[in-house]
C-alpha cells in the first residue's frame, strides 16, 4: 500500500508540465553539432507516457532531428554530441542555477523507477535528474526522447 500512495504522489507530480518542463519545451530550434554545424529539430509533448518510468506517466519531449545525418559519430563518437544536446535539454528542466552534468561521462545509468536510457544529474540539486534516450540510426542521432526523472540519479 505505501508504494502505490508513493507512486500515485509520483505520477502527480511527474505529469505536471511546470514540474516536467514541457511547458518550456522548445518546439523548433537548432542545436549545433561537433562541427559547428546547426542541427534543426522538431519537437513534441507526448503526455503522459510511459516510455522511461514504469507503473508511472510523465510527460516526455521527443526531439526529432530534421536531417536524420547531422548529429553524425566523428572521430570522438557522439560525445561532443551528445553533450550538446544535453546543454539544450537540461535548459528546460529545473532552474537556471541546476548546473547539470551534460558530458556522457558524466551520465548516470539509471534513476527510481526508470527502465530504459540515461540519467543527467545536478550537480546543485540531488533530488532532480533528467532521463534521456538517444536514438541511433546509421551512425547518427536521429531522435531523443527526454522527461523529468523520479528522483536524482543513480549509479
Amino acid at each position: 500500500m505505501p508504494f502505490t500512495r508513493f507512486s500515485t504522489i509520483l505520477a502527480l507530480v511527474l505529469a505536471n508540465p511546470a514540474f516536467a518542463g514541457s511547458s518550456l519545451f522548445q518546439p523548433k530550434g537548432f542545436i549545433q553539432n561537433d562541427q559547428g554545424e546547426q542541427c534543426w529539430y522538431h519537437q513534441k509533448v507526448v503526455e503522459g507516457s510511459h516510455y522511461f518510468h514504469d507503473g508511472v506517466t510523465a510527460n516526455i519531449g521527443v526531439l526529432t532531428f530534421d536531417d536524420q545525418s547531422c548529429m553524425q559519430a566523428s572521430e570522438f563518437g557522439q560525445t561532443v554530441n551528445k553533450m550538446m544536446i544535453n546543454n539544450v535539454i537540461s535548459r528546460w528542466y529545473s532552474r537556471g542555477d541546476a548546473n547539470f552534468k551534460n558530458r556522457e561521462s558524466e551520465l548516470f545509468p539509471t534513476s527510481l523507477l526508470q527502465k530504459r536510457g540515461q540519467c543527467i544529474q545536478s550537480k546543485k540539486y540531488p533530488a532532480t535528474g533528467i532521463v534521456v534516450d538517444y536514438e541511433e540510426s546509421q551512425e547518427s542521432i536521429v531522435r531523443v526522447r527526454h522527461g523529468m526523472s523520479a528522483q536524482g540519479c543513480k549509479k
